[in-house]
């Protein structure tokens, strides 16, 4: 190679010197950078010229590969499908939260007693009556028993507790007795009214007189007690009867009747002879009674009556 020569050249150089001259100190030798191969390029002869190899590797084209074929999938057996586990459902529970609960067989205390519970027990709620005040709970002594609502806490779906299918029919309500006889109170006494007090009394009596005018007529008399000397006027004669309501004001002169047959100082006459009992009394001019009445009958022709009273 031409790089070859060129340092052989230089070796036997470096020999003739080296037996020529004094000695001298030994010379390191300097590395050279080896130079980078060239690209020569090689030219075209024509067919009688030989034709000259170069020193240099003809590269060799790479001949062409193959392309892997694609790896077929290795078929893989169908794994028999597996069912995912379905979480049991929650249930409803109730602890008992008084520190004794009673239950028993039925929705209500009318049910006999099925035992006591004591405070933190936990049961099941498995169902509950139409009103959903009282749970069954499962199971005490492996019975179904029931309880109030209000004596438990609960949890989980109670929302979802289905009415119980199995509740027993109410026992039979025992007859009240029968009620005790309520004494009749006795009827109250009337409070007796107190006989008012006038300031007129009744005077004697007087039988009635005839009369054969068609009159029933009154004639009243209030004197004091020593009568018939005084007579006491300012107040009125008042009769009431079959013929009606009259009235007439007391005279403080007296009086005398038909025939002088009496004294009087007020008269009422009604015009009829209407027969029956006539009340007769006085009062003061604002129309208070003063007096105790008079009931008097006419009867017949017997229609001249004659009331008298007497002041203090």
């Amino acid at each position: 190679m031409k790089i070859s020569r060129v340092s052989a050249l230089l070796f036997v150089i470096t020999l003739l010197l080296a037996g020529c001259g004094p000695e001298e100190p030994a010379v390191t030798a300097v590395p050279t950078r080896t130079p980078r191969p060239t690209f020569t390029p090689t030219p075209v002869l024509s067919a009688s010229q030989p034709v000259a190899v170069a020193d240099t590797a003809t590269p060799v084209a790479d001949a062409p590969t193959s392309t892997p074929a694609p790896d077929t999938p290795t078929p893989v057996p169908d794994q028999p499908a597996t069912d995912t586990p379905t979480p049991a459902p929650q249930a409803a529970k109730a602890v008992i939260t008084n520190a004794q609960a009673n239950v028993r067989t039925g929705p209500d205390t009318s049910y006999a007693l099925a035992g006591t519970l004591d405070r933190g027990a936990e049961f099941e709620i498995v169902g509950k009556n139409p009103a959903g005040n009282w749970f069954q709970l499962c199971c005490l002594n492996g019975q179904k028993v029931w309880i109030a609502n209000f004596l438990v806490d609960t949890s989980g779906p109670v929302d979802g507790v289905p009415v119980a299918a199995d509740i027993a029919a109410p026992p039979p309500v025992a007859p009240a007795p029968p009620a005790a006889p309520t004494a009749t109170p006795a009827p109250a006494q009337p409070t007796p009214v107190p006989a008012p007090v006038f300031a007129l009394a009744k005077g004697d009596a007087i039988a009635p007189q005839e009369n054969t005018n068609p009159y029933v007529t009154f004639y009243g008399w209030i004197c004091r007690k020593q009568c018939p000397s005084e007579a006491v006027g300012g107040y009125k004669l008042v009769v009431e009867g079959p013929l009606g309501r009259g009235e007439a004001i007391f005279d403080s002169v007296t009086l005398i009747g038909p025939n002088d047959a009496f004294w009087y100082n007020a008269k009422v006459e009604f015009a009829g002879t209407s027969t029956g009992d006539y009340r007769a009394w006085v009062t003061d001019m604002s129309g208070n009674q003063v007096a105790e009445a008079w009931t008097l009958t006419v009867s017949g022709t017997m229609r001249t009556l004659l009331p008298r009273w007497v002041a203090p």
